[in-house]
């Protein structure tokens, strides 16, 4: 039986971002952000679109060893460019 991923604590509805799923785990609080208006210039190919909730600088830092480069700040959420593997 396969138990359905727990629901983020933080809504991107606030920034009118789209999120698709938590990244990079069922439990972490950055989202993958889909396309919208807001969103399609920050969009590539060979990248994955993150945000994380602002204030989370843990989960920021994270992405930013892991090589994310930082976008930008939409609302309460920072956009972050992740290399595809």
């Amino acid at each position: 039986m396969t138990l359905p991923a727990p629901k983020s604590r933080y809504s991107t509805g606030d920034s009118c971002l789209h999120s698709v799923r938590p990244y990079p785990n069922t439990d972490d609080v950055c989202q993958v952000i889909g396309e919208n208006d807001i969103t399609v210039e920050y969009l590539d190919d060979a990248a994955l679109l993150i945000g994380c909730p602002y204030h989370e600088t843990g989960a920021i830092g994270d992405r930013l060893a892991e090589g994310a480069q930082q976008l930008d700040q939409i609302g309460s959420w920072v956009l972050l460019s992740v290399p595809e593997r």
